[in-house]
């Protein structure tokens, strides 16, 4: 008995300990990491510098809703398609590019053929009772006169603004573009406690009402 009750008393406090975790960052033993998606999306390919081999694809031009409205929006598949029109098996060797790279864009135009949506899976969520409009934190990093703000987000360092849209979206999901496969980042915890950090340091309501439906 005394080590049946052992092994409950560790169970329940592993649970506890990573509920804790959970909470203040990302979970631990990699059980935060985003699933896999349909297709291979490499953005250090399609957002990474060019002189690291990438095409410098702006965030916005895949994201369209990500300056305007709420949700920055994943790219339907005609997007996709307008580059890959010209960039596919067609006219792209192997020796260019991976075997596998083809069959991923071959994947995409069989989709846009048979007129079906890529089922991106999502790699950052929040809950469904928070309201986190995009528009409105694009235009507080992108817009407006010089200055400097501190954003709790990552490593807390001063940030000069005003910035690009790519330097705006890193602040709360890392370096999309240099990411082979996104994930959610250590150190980018995006807790109910770092956004009211990041109000009060910038002089932002905190009314419940701002960011709860």
């Amino acid at each position: 008995m005394a080590i049946a009750g052992l092994v409950v008393t560790a169970i329940v406090a592993f649970i506890l300990v990573v509920l804790f975790i959970s909470w203040f960052s990302n979970p631990p033993f990699g059980w935060g990491n985003a699933p896999a998606q349909p297709i291979d999306f490499p953005h250090t390919v399609h957002a990474g510098s060019v002189e690291e081999g990438g095409h410098a694809i702006q965030c916005e031009f895949c994201h369209r809703n990500v300056t305007s409205g709420a949700a920055a929006t994943v790219p339907a598949v005609e997007v996709c398609v307008i580059c890959h029109k010209q960039v596919n098996g067609s006219n792209v060797t192997t020796d260019a590019v991976a075997p596998e790279t083809l069959i991923n864009i071959q994947r995409v135009l069989d989709k846009h053929a048979e007129e079906r949506p890529i089922d991106w899976e999502r790699v950052h969520r929040m809950p469904d009772h928070v309201r986190f409009v995009h528009e409105a934190h694009i235009r507080f990093l992108t817009q407006g006169e010089e200055r400097t703000v501190t954003l709790p987000v990552g490593d807390e360092k001063p940030m000069n603004l005003p910035v690009t849209v790519p330097e705006a979206c890193s602040v709360c999901h890392g370096d999309v573009a240099n990411m082979e496969v996104v994930q959610p980042q250590d150190g980018q915890s995006l807790k109910m406690g770092t956004c009211l950090d990041c109000h009060r340091e910038n002089n932002v309501s905190t009314d419940c009402t701002i960011c709860h439906k």
